[in-house]
């Protein structure tokens, strides 16, 4: 009875193997490890154990397939949701990232957060900014009165004042403000005691505010520019992570479509390795060498597969969406509907480095660490501004100024009523005693009058003005302390906990920094480790797959098994290409815990300097090549 089964066996197999030689098609895979997007094309291997590809198998594959309906991969769905398959995206993973940073969103809004602080550092620094005012009033007015003295006829006293007056406020960064007065009017009225009628007056006043213990040289102003500073400096480094974020997600997300794109491919191939068995089967049951029950286990093993490769092509969708949605800053942009066809070649490049210098750089490059520093001297700032609000407020005050005058005399300088022998010597002993001082009043012939200087328009009070004869000037100190001061010592207490609290912020942050290189380094070892494990499982699925060959073409095995093996080697292939992205992306992972994405990759990141006092501040990102 043995001897009669290994009969059977042998005859099936030569059996078989005449079948094939019939049909001229046994499935095979092509060996070797996958490198860049090449296409996966199925090989076939004709009895007489020469190898090659299924468009080298001449006409008799297609008459074969024509005789026996379409192939099962031609009917395998190649449509996607809203992609036209024929508009092709040609994408490196460089122009990826550059795409990526001039058109993502999260990017577009990290470049506005550095301008706002920017503008925001201008806006406090506009505390220095000079104030010019204005004031413009005329008034008239009848009052009226019964005294004969002013010389008011009708029993009513007219006047009419213009007023044109400009200030000058300001603050200087010592703290101090100051206040620039320049006071006109112009008056006539209808007293016949008004020695000049229409009268100008003018001033010209000083003032100036100087802190001398509290917000001395550190007032509110400077304390808001210097936070402004650090604000600026803190979004500019929060833009160059978001920029490293940015780029290690858009390397994960097309290493991820590298991937779906390689993998539909073998699932193709593996379609196909399932309709020829289909076939095969088909053909052994017409000759009677095969149960009929095995067609319909061949047709189950090909529907499985066929979901496997619709699942593999809806990955694809997902991974590229993923992708388009890091690169395209418009929902509506025309490159949602194209087909990216990914150019970089997977590649295995040996990565080393050492763990201790690994996290060494991250300590040094990290910009969380950089941000935490900056909130620490912002901190220092505030810690700097309560301390000097403990303090008592003494100011130093100080002004000065200076008065003109100037107007027409009237027909009657003094009332007749009023000139008589007694006051003309009255105000002759006054003037004796008054010495060089220049009265208004003075006797001209006989009477009385006014004085020369005084004679004339604007110009003459102006001239008056400024020939400092008649000024005014004080100066001295003003001082105030609330009694026990609990607000501004509950200021300082809150600010300097705030500050111990950053301190253990920051070692926490270094302690997750710290673990976060560990796990990459590992990742990148482990992936390394698979890559090699997968690559290994490949050559020795490809050994196994040439063995079943020679076996089956020496009769000795059946098409079931070398079916089997090269389904094994697609599945040996798709572990490698696995493997291969994955190591790529923990390189991503690890260059990006360590903060070298940028340089690692060619890219610069830049902004306006935080000190720069231009009201337009911009942004831009490039790559090395572009700002050369």
């Amino acid at each position: 009875m043995q001897s009669l089964n290994l009969v059977s066996r042998r005859f099936g197999a030569t059996a078989l193997s005449l079948l094939m030689l019939g049909s001229g098609t046994v499935p095979a895979l092509a060996q070797g490890p996958i490198e860049g997007n090449a296409v996966l094309s199925p090989v076939v291997a004709a009895t007489d154990g020469v190898v090659r590809t299924q468009e080298a198998a001449g006409t008799s594959t297609a008459q074969t397939s024509s005789a026996q309906g379409p192939r099962a991969v031609d009917t395998l769905p190649t449509d996607r949701v809203g992609v036209d398959k024929d508009k092709i995206v040609k994408l490196s993973l460089h122009d990826a990232i550059l795409m990526a940073l001039n058109n993502n969103i999260d990017i577009e809004v990290g470049r506005g957060n550095v301008q706002i602080a920017q503008y925001n550092l201008n806006g406090a620094r506009g505390a220095y900014d000079p104030v010019l005012g204005s004031r413009i009033n005329f008034n008239s007015s009848v009052t009226p009165t019964a005294q004969t003295f002013i010389g008011a006829q009708g029993g009513s006293y007219s006047s009419k004042q213009l007023d044109y007056n400009f200030n000058l406020r300001g603050a200087v960064n010592t703290a101090g403000t100051y206040s620039i007065d320049f006071n006109n009017s112009r008056q006539t009225n209808n007293a016949a005691s008004a020695g000049l009628n229409p009268q100008y007056g003018t001033s010209l006043s000083f003032s100036f505010t100087q802190p001398l213990l509290r917000n001395y040289r550190f007032g509110q102003n400077e304390r808001s520019i210097l936070i402004g500073k650090k604000e600026a400096s803190r979004s500019d480094s929060a833009f160059r992570q978001q920029a490293i974020n940015t780029i290690a997600r858009v390397q994960g997300a097309y290493w991820d479509l590298v991937y779906s794109v390689l993998n539909y491919k073998i699932a193709r191939e593996s379609v196909e390795l399932a309709d020829v068995t289909l076939r095969n089967n088909q053909r052994q049951v017409e000759v009677g060498t095969l149960a009929p029950i095995e067609i319909v286990s061949a047709k189950a093993d090909l529907e499985s597969r066929k979901d496997t490769a619709i699942s593999a092509l809806q990955q694809i969708t997902i991974a590229e969406n993923q992708l388009k949605a890091l690169l395209l800053g418009d929902p509506s942009a025309d490159m949602w509907s194209a087909q990216i066809e990914p150019t970089e070649r997977v590649e295995f490049t040996p990565f080393d480095i050492d763990l201790n210098k690994a996290i060494e750089t991250a300590y040094q490059s990290r910009p969380e660490l950089e941000q935490m520093h900056i909130q620490q001297e912002s901190k220092d700032i505030d810690l700097e501004f309560s301390r000097k609000q403990r303090k008592p407020q003494l100011d130093f005050v100080t002004s000065f100024r200076l008065d003109g005058l100037a107007g027409s005399t009237t027909s009657q300088s003094i009332p007749s009523s009023l000139n008589t022998g007694g006051l003309t010597a009255s105000v002759d002993a006054l003037n004796q005693q008054l010495g060089a001082f220049s009265p208004v009043y003075q006797r001209q012939g006989g009477g009385f009058g006014i004085a020369e200087r005084f004679i004339g328009g604007y110009g003459t009070a102006l001239k008056n003005l400024f020939g400092f004869d008649f000024h005014t000037y004080s100066f001295g100190v003003t001082f105030s302390f609330p009694l026990r001061n609990r607000t501004a010592e509950a200021n300082y207490g809150r600010t300097t906990a705030e500050r111990r609290q950053l301190q253990a912020q920051e070692r926490q942050l270094r302690q997750n920094i710290g673990v976060e290189v560990r796990n990459a380094v590992q990742s990148v070892v482990s992936a390394r480790q698979r890559v090699e494990a997968a690559r290994a499982g490949r050559i020795a699925a490809e050994a196994q797959l040439k063995g079943e060959e020679q076996k089956y073409a020496a009769g000795i095995s059946s098409n079931f098994f070398v079916l089997d093996r090269q389904t094994r080697l697609s599945t040996a292939r798709g572990q490698e290409i696995r493997a291969l992205t994955d190591y790529n992306k923990a390189i991503s992972e690890l260059q990006r815990v360590m903060s070298t994405t940028l340089s690692s990759n060619g890219v610069q990141v830049s902004s306006s300097a935080p000190d720069q006092n231009s009201n337009t501040p911009a942004t831009s990102t490039g790559s090395d090549d572009t700002k050369k």
